[in-house]
């Protein structure tokens, strides 16, 4: 994804957020739904939605769509292959410590005209637990989604933003 003001926007901006994040989400989910199906079996998908899905975020706003679109396909898949024993939840991941990430906080600087470590310094102090997050916190969590521990959750947004977002 690309950091930009929504009304510099390009389509291709817009598209290329939906097909990753929607449209990726939309077909991987269809395929594995008509596998269980097909196979009468129980299961469970985690999607990867994000913070940014649950509370718009400046310079994102294609991104935000897409993964409100994540979470909102998330709820409606879920609410329908619940009777066939198939549960659907996301991930909803803040600042993760990736490579992306990085590329993101030199983009966020020079748009906000600051330097990428105030950044991450402005990010660090909006979390409650003090750190960024690593990929190891979300990956916990999806185990756990995945997991027989959360049989009883469907349709889910599970935040993992070291208290950033509390919902």
């Amino acid at each position: 994804s690309t950091m930009r003001r929504a009304v510099d926007l390009t389509d291709e901006d817009w598209d290329f957020n939906f097909d990753v994040n929607a449209r990726g989400v939309f077909l991987t989910n269809q395929i594995v739904c008509r596998h269980f199906l097909a196979e009468g079996q129980t299961g469970v998908i985690v999607n990867t939605a994000s913070l940014a899905g649950k509370v718009g975020a400046p310079l994102l706003a294609h991104y935000s769509a897409s993964k409100f679109a994540v979470l909102g396909w998330t709820q409606a898949l879920a609410r329908e292959m619940a009777p066939h024993g198939i549960r659907v939840n996301a991930v909803c991941p803040g600042f993760v410590r990736t490579s992306m990430q990085d590329r993101e906080l030199i983009w966020e600087a020079e748009l906000r005209g600051m330097t990428p470590e105030a950044v991450f310094a402005e990010y660090v102090s909006q979390t409650p637990l003090g750190r960024i997050e690593e990929p190891e916190d979300v990956a916990d969590v999806v185990l756990f989604l995945a997991s027989e521990a959360s049989r009883f959750m469907t349709g889910q947004g599970v935040n993992v933003t070291g208290g950033v977002r509390m919902d």
